[in-house]
C-alpha cells in the first residue's frame, strides 16, 4: 500500500483489528455459507422490493450490490452476470457468506458493522488478498425507529473502474430500505414518528419520542445526551410520576411530555445553551492521591519516546522518567552544534557521574548525526536513566538510538487514539476552565469525538488552541457547534464520509500545483467536475 492509499481512519483500524485476530491476507475471506438466515426476516421483508429494483439498474454496470444482516451474512446480492459477479462468487459472495471483520478483514459490509458507519476502500486497502482488486462502498442500514443497526449495503466494482457514482447510489438503496421500517412499520409507530418529524421541524427545542419498539432523537440530541441519558428519560416519562424536570448527565433539565397513541410518548427538552449563575470554582490543593498519579513508571537504564507533532511526548517523557528529572529541551538551542556542546553533553556527564536525577533529552532529531552517535555511545556508560524523544518518522541516526534504548514509547495522533482521546478532550476543557476560573461545562460525546477527528496539525498543542477558542466565555455544554467555524469547514472527513487518504492526496496536489485546480485535477487522473465536487464535500473548495 502507497502512502497516498493508507486511509488513517476506519481502513487502517480494520488492518490492526484483523492483525490482532490472527488473520492473514493470504488465507482471509468468506467463510463457508449458512442459509440459516431467519433472524434477519425484517430486513428481508423491508429490502427485498429496493433490491428488486436495483436488480433491473445494475445491468452491464460491471457492478455488484450485496445486502447483508447485522451479523455480517450475505442476505441477497444484486448483479449484471457479467465477469466481476463472476470473479466474486469464485471467491465465496454468495448468499449466506460471512462477511464480518473476523472473517475478512476491512470490507465493505464488515468495517460498517464495525464503525457503524460509511466507508469506501479501495483495491490495495483491503486486508484480504482475494478482495484487492475491487473497490467497494459500504453503509450501515439502521432502523429509524429503534435506531439500531439491522444490516448493511455494499456496492463492488473493478479497482480500474470509475466509483464515482458509488456513494450516492448506496445512499439512496439503504434511504430507501430505510423507509421501508417506517411503511411497514405498526400503526402507533408510524404514528409517533409522523408526530416526531413534525415537532422536529416546527420547535427549536431538542425532542425525542419513545413508542414500544421505536426510539426517535433529533439531531441536537443525538450531539448532547448519552444513551445512558435517553434511558434515563425514558423511565422517567414512561413513569406514573410525570416529572416536568429530568436528572441526566447534561444536569436537570426541564421537560415536557405529550402521549401519542397508547404507548407512545413525545418529549421537549429544553436544553440550555448559556451557563447558569455559579460560584466560582475553589483550586484544590494537590493530595497524596495527585502525587502517586505523577510518580514515573518504572525505568530500567534507558528509553525512546516516538511520536508525531504535539502528539504528547514531553508528557509521556516526564512521566517515564519522572517530574524531578532533568529536562534537556534540545530546542532552545540556536542550532545542532550548541545543543549538543551546551545542552546534551553536560547533561550526559553528569549521568555517567551518577548525579541520581534521570535525563529527558527532548527533540534528539535536531542533533547532527555524528553527536547523534555519540548520543548512542553515551547510553551505556550513563548511571542513571536516559529519556529520548523524536519524530516517529525520523532519519536512519536517530532510528538508530532509539533501537539502542531498552524500551521504545509510541505515542500517536489524537485521531488514532478513540476512547483515550475523548478522556483528553474533557480532561483539557478542564484545565482551560480552572485557569480561566470559569465552571467546567459537560463535555458531550459528540463534541469530544468531532475534536479529536479533527487531525490538527499539532495534535494536543492545536487541540488545547481550539478548545481555548471554545471556551472563550463560560458555557454549560460543548456540543459540535460550538467548534469554531474555520475548525468544521476544513476538516478531515469523518468516518462515514470519504476516506482520509483522498483527502490528503487532494491538499498534496493543490500544493504542488500552486493551487491550480486544472492542474491538481489532472495530476490526480481525474475529471475537474470530480475534483471540485469532492473540494466541495470536504470543505475545501
Amino acid at each position: 500500500m502507497t502512502s497516498e492509499q493508507l486511509a488513517a481512519g476506519d481502513v487502517d483500524q480494520s488492518w490492526r483489528r484483523s492483525a490482532a485476530l490472527g488473520l492473514s491476507p493470504v488465507t482471509a475471506g468468506p467463510n463457508s455459507a449458512d442459509t440459516a438466515l431467519s433472524r434477519a426476516r425484517r430486513l428481508r421483508e423491508a429490502a427485498e422490493p429496493v433490491m428488486e429494483s436495483v436488480d433491473d439498474i445494475l445491468g452491464g454496470t460491471g457492478a455488484t450490490v450485496v445486502l447483508a444482516d447485522q451479523e455480517g451474512r450475505i442476505l441477497r446480492s444484486a448483479e449484471d452476470g457479467t465477469r466481476v459477479a463472476q470473479m466474486l462468487r469464485r471467491r465465496g459472495i454468495s448468499e449466506g457468506a460471512d462477511l464480518s471483520e473476523d472473517a475478512c478483514g476491512n470490507n465493505g459490509i464488515g468495517t460498517v458493522l464495525e464503525t457503524r458507519a460509511g466507508v469506501r476502500i479501495a483495491g490495495e486497502q483491503h486486508f484480504a488478498e482475494v478482495f484487492k482488486p475491487f473497490s467497494c462502498y459500504g453503509h450501515p442500514i439502521i432502523n429509524p425507529l429503534t435506531r439500531r443497526l439491522v444490516g448493511a449495503i455494499d456496492l463492488t466494482g473493478l479497482t480500474a473502474e470509475g466509483d464515482r457514482f458509488f456513494v450516492p447510489f448506496v445512499r439512496q438503496i439503504v434511504a430507501s430500505i430505510e423507509a421501508r421500517y417506517v411503511d411497514t412499520a405498526r400503526t402507533a409507530d408510524r404514528e409517533l414518528y409522523s408526530r416526531f418529524m413534525d415537532s422536529k421541524r416546527t420547535l427549536r427545542q431538542t425532542v425525542c419520542a419513545f413508542g414500544e419498539e421505536a426510539v426517535l432523537v433529533s439531531r441536537r440530541g443525538l450531539d448532547v445526551l448519552s444513551s445512558a441519558d435517553l434511558t434515563t428519560l425514558r423511565e422517567a416519562v414512561e413513569s406514573a410520576d410525570r416529572p416536568e424536570r429530568v436528572e441526566l448527565s447534561i444536569g436537570e433539565i426541564p421537560v415536557a411530555v405529550q402521549h401519542v397513541g397508547r404507548n407512545g410518548r413525545l418529549v421537549e427538552l429544553d436544553i440550555p445553551s448559556s451557563p447558569p449563575s455559579a460560584p466560582r470554582p475553589k483550586r484544590r490543593a494537590a493530595t497524596a492521591s495527585d502525587t502517586a498519579k505523577r510518580r514515573p513508571a518504572t525505568l530500567l537504564s534507558s528509553c525512546a519516546v516516538l511520536g508525531p507533532a504535539g502528539s504528547g511526548r514531553t508528557t509521556m517523557a516526564v512521566a517515564t522518567a519522572g517530574a524531578d528529572a532533568v529536562h534537556v529541551r534540545l530546542a532552545d538551542a540556536d542550532d545542532a552544534d550548541a545543543a549538543w556542546r551546551d545542552l546534551a553533553l553536560p547533561a550526559l556527564r553528569s549521568s555517567e557521574e551518577g548525579s541520581g536525577s534521570a535525563v529527558i533529552l527532548d527533540d534528539i532529531d535536531l542533533l547532527s548525526d555524528a553527536d547523534l552517535r555519540r548520543l548512542g555511545a553515551r547510553l551505556a556508560k550513563a548511571r542513571t536513566p536516559i529519556v529520548v524523544t523524536s519524530y516517529d518518522v525520523a532519519r536512519p541516526a536517530v532510528m538508530a538510538v532509539a533501537e539502542q534504548c531498552d524500551r521504545t514509547i509510541h505515542t500517536s495522533g489524537l485521531h488514532e487514539r478513540e476512547e483515550e482521546g475523548i478522556e483528553i478532550v474533557r480532561a483539557m476543557v478542564a484545565q482551560i476552565c480552572r485557569r480561566r476560573e470559569f465552571p467546567v461545562p459537560v463535555v458531550t460525546e459528540q463534541f469530544a469525538r468531532e475534536a479529536c477527528a479533527l487531525e490538527l496539525p499539532n495534535n494536543l498543542r492545536s487541540l488545547e488552541s481550539i478548545l481555548a477558542g471554545c471556551l472563550r466565555k463560560p458555557v454549560r455544554i460543548l456540543e459540535p457547534a460550538c467548534l469554531p467555524a474555520h475548525a468544521r469547514s476544513a476538516r478531515m472527513p469523518r468516518p462515514g464520509e470519504l476516506a482520509r487518504g483522498e483527502y490528503e492526496a487532494i491538499v498534496s496536489a493543490l500544493d504542488e500545483c500552486d493551487g491550480v485546480r486544472s492542474r491538481a485535477a489532472k495530476r490526480l487522473g481525474i475529471s475537474r467536475t470530480t475534483l471540485y465536487a469532492r473540494l466541495r464535500e470536504f470543505g475545501l473548495d
